[in-house]
This record gives structure tokens, sequence and C-alpha cells, in this order.
């Protein structure tokens, strides 16, 4: 009896070993694959699927190292690792010095919003400037255009005083997305230097994404320079996460007393949309 138990064992370990092996079918259903998990059944009482292992966070992930920039020690021999991270809901695969979430397959809904055309000027959102400090002001995006305005995301949350605790949007997933800000700009002043305004995305409150957008090239001149400006990324979000737009002046501007004003029209809107 044990021989014929040691035949098949070595019958088993010679036929992994040469072969492809293949669980739940004794039909191989690719020459390619050295694994294939089958599963026979096409209904869901009988429908059977494979479980990769699991971690809590990313603190659970191998070589979690919170001393490193990234979070993770390099590893190239760990290069297609995959686990499947609970807290984001998604799965993780390590490309040799991090991990990284894989897309979502229902990517591509989109969110696109814009300024109230309806806004008086004396409340556009506006920044002053004098000589090398500047302000900043948050700017608020909603519905208004019923061609091209949408939420499928439904991240927008409804619209309230705008101040330091404003926060335009919430996001009810976990991944990565992509931002588009278009904003008018209208300035009024003297520069003393090229006009320069920065957008900003703030996530949770810090500055996720950041462009100096110039206005002119022209100094010492009056201003009135019109023109729009765009800032586009990509970024990891997850569930929870609240997003806002703001603007303040340039880094390197220096003027004698300037005003920028966001101007809402068809130029001014934002787009964010799930990959």
């Amino acid at each position: 009896m044990r021989k014929k138990i040691y035949i098949a064992t070595l019958l088993l370990t010679a036929t992994t070993a040469f072969s492809q092996v293949i669980v739940g079918s004794s039909v191989n259903p690719s020459p390619n694959s050295m694994l294939s998990v089958v599963n026979k059944e096409d209904n869901a009482a009988g429908s059977k699927g494979m479980m990769i292992p699991t971690v809590n966070n990313e603190t659970e992930l191998p070589l979690y190292d919170a001393s490193q920039p990234d979070h993770f020690q390099n590893d190239s021999s760990m290069q297609g690792m995959i686990l499947y991270r609970k807290d984001i809901k998604r799965v993780v695969v390590y490309d040799g010095e991090k991990w990284k979430p894989t897309f979502y397959e229902s990517g591509g809904r989109t969110t696109r919003v814009s300024m109230n055309p309806l806004t008086p000027e004396s409340e556009f959102p506006s920044v002053t400037c004098v000589l090398i400090g500047c302000g900043e002001k948050d700017v608020p995006f909603g519905t208004y255009d019923s061609l091209q305005d949408g939420d499928q995301l439904g991240i927008l949350d409804p619209q309230g005083t705008v101040n330091t605790n404003f926060n335009n949007f919430t996001f009810k997933e976990s991944g990565f997305y992509k931002v588009l800000i278009s904003l008018k700009v209208k300035t009024s002043g003297i520069h003393v230097s090229p006009p320069t305004i920065s957008f900003r995305a703030l996530k949770n409150g810090n500055v996720l994404a950041r462009n100096d957008v110039p206005l002119n090239e022209a100094i010492l001149i009056t201003a009135g320079a019109n023109r729009v400006g765009t800032m586009e990324f990509l970024s990891m979000f997850d569930k929870g996460d609240q997003l806002k737009v703001q603007i303040s002046g340039g880094v390197s501007i220096l003027t004698v007393a300037d005003a920028y004003k966001i101007v809402p029209t068809d130029g001014t809107f934002i787009s964010i949309e799930k990959l």
C-alpha cells in the first residue's frame, strides 16, 4: 500500500513539475497558463472563485517601512506579487519599489460642475496682492450648466458658506481619479512683474496639486489680462477624502496692487473622472 502511495505521489510531482497545474477541471483552458483555476458551474449557487491573501491596511503589506519616503523598501524579486487590501477594497500589486492599487472596472464616470453664472461680480472669488503679499480664496462649484454639468460620481457636496471649513467634494469610492480644473481669470491693478495666479487643489485641507499660471508677459502695465488657465493631475483618493479648489497669488509675483477674480463663464469648471 505504501509503495502505491509513493508511486502516486511521484507521478503527481512529475505532472506538476513538467506541465500546467489545473484546479477544478481535467481540461486545460490555455496552453500558456502555468496555473488555471476553473469554475465549472454557470450559476450563482454552484460557482466557485479563488481567494487571494488579504491584509487589513497598508501597514500589514510586506516590506512596509514608515521611515521610507513611499513607506516601502525595494525588492525586485517580489515584482508582481498581489494582495487584497480590505480598507480600500481593492487588489494591490508590488512593482519592486512600492505597492500600487489596481484600477476598478467601474471607471469612466465623471463629475463635471461649474460656477453659478448669476454670481454678481462683487461676489466673484478674488484675491488681492499688495507688494509680495497675497490672500487665498476658495472657488465653489455646482451644477448650473444643464447641458454639460453632472455628478455621476455623487461626490458634490451641498453648497454652504465658503469659509475655512468649506469643502466642495467628498469621495464615495477609493480609487484613482483624473482632475481637470479650468478657470477664467480677470485681473486689475498695476503689475511690477508679470501677473501670475496660483491654482491649488486641496485634499483634506492640504495642498495636493498646484499650478502657477502666467497671465501675460508685460510688466509695469495697467492690468486687464483675461485668460483661461488650466491644471490637470492624477491622484489616489480614499473613501471620505475631501477636495476643494483655491486661488492665490503666484510665488514669484511682485505687484504694486493687483487683484485676481474668477469669472463664472463656460471656461470655468472642474471635471473629476474615476479611472
